[in-house]
């Protein structure tokens, strides 16, 4: 029974042993089950985080890519713009030294001829055996065929101030060409065509000129008729005879039965007694007509010719306002050549290098 005991009792302590072997098995499976899920959970959860951080990488690289892509085609539009201000600006320095050479000449040219214009810049010739440096010891300057070619032959070759020099002196030749390139200027024409506008002008003051020079052609007709009727009734034996008998009441002189009986001396001294009062009286007339004009324009009183004129130029340049007023009144205030006929020669009859040209 003793063995028997002790074999119960340590069947059941291997019982109890077995028991608590059993429950830490179980219960260690159970711990590890717990730490398992929870180490997935950990595992999933920074699986996740990192799936975002790689997501937003991601989007991160994207985008700094697509930034780094703009600023590069930036810098590329950049550096092909600078390329460009670079080529031209080495086109306009290329250009710049080109006119500025182009000028150096121009102005190496100019000086020359300003050099060789100039009366003291030309080159000194001195006289053989004559000693000194005065106006004796040097030659006249005598000008080259190659200077002598480039004389003017006309005066629309003249510079401005020139033709501004001229003009001031009244030169009519001056003031029409100076007239010509105002009118060049204003209708943007050329040289040839603004001769048609001046033929214009021509036209326009055609208007009153013959009533402007009626006094002119009246005093020349009588003049004219005088003198030469003047020499008749002193001279010549039939009108004298005539004039004498029929208008002045003068008889032959005594002795004499007929004027033919006289010579031409012996007529005019019979004529003079009656001929000698007009004669004088006419050239007394004439000579204070002078004197009063001579005085009058020491005094800058305007004649007659001097107000016609004055007029003229007045009409003309009222008539063209579209033209400067002193040009037009200054080319007005000359009158048109008039032939042996007492008609006038205007400028549109002679071409363009005849009289009108000045030289």
């Amino acid at each position: 029974p003793r063995m028997r005991a002790q074999g119960r009792r340590r069947s059941a302590v291997r019982a109890a042993m077995l028991a608590r072997c059993l429950v830490a098995n179980s219960r260690r499976r159970a711990g590890a089950q717990c730490l398992g899920t929870r180490w997935c959970g950990a595992v999933g959860h920074e699986s996740n985080r990192l799936e975002d951080l790689l997501h937003t990488a991601a989007t991160d690289r994207a985008e700094l890519k697509s930034q780094l892509k703009a600023q590069g085609d930036v810098n590329r539009q950049r550096t092909e713009m600078l390329l460009k201000s670079l080529q031209a600006a080495e086109l306009d320095r290329a250009e710049l030294r080109n006119e500025l050479a182009s000028l150096t000449r121009d102005f190496d040219h100019l000086a020359h001829k300003f050099k060789d214009e100039t009366v003291g810049s030309r080159e000194r010739v001195q006289r053989k055996g004559i000693k000194g440096r005065g106006a004796q010891s040097r030659m006249a300057y005598r000008p080259s065929i190659e200077y002598a070619e480039k004389q003017p032959t006309h005066v629309c070759e003249l510079s401005h101030q020139s033709l501004a020099e001229l003009a001031m002196l009244n030169d009519h030749c001056a003031i029409r060409e100076r007239l010509l390139r105002e009118v060049m200027a204003v209708d943007h024409i050329s040289w040839g065509q603004a001769h048609e506008v001046l033929n214009t002008f021509d036209r326009y003051n055609e208007k009153f000129y013959w009533f402007e020079t009626l006094p002119y052609r009246i005093g020349i007709t009588l003049a004219f008729v005088g003198g030469i009727a003047s020499a008749f009734m002193v001279f010549e034996p039939t009108v004298a005879e005539w004039y004498g008998v029929n208008i002045a009441g003068e008889e032959l002189p005594e002795g004499v039965e007929s004027i033919d009986e006289m010579t031409i001396n012996q007529v005019g001294t019979w004529t003079w007694s009656w001929m000698e009062p007009m004669i004088g009286t006419a050239s007394f007339v004439l000579l204070c007509a002078q004197f009063t004009r001579a005085q009058a324009s020491k005094m800058n009183m305007k004649t007659y010719s001097d107000r016609i004129l004055g007029w003229r130029a007045d009409r003309l340049s009222q008539a063209f306002p579209q033209y400067d007023s002193s040009m037009v009144r200054a080319w007005a205030k000359h009158l048109p050549k008039v032939g042996y006929d007492f008609f006038p020669n205007y400028e549109a009859n002679f071409r363009q290098k005849g009289p009108a040209s000045g030289l």
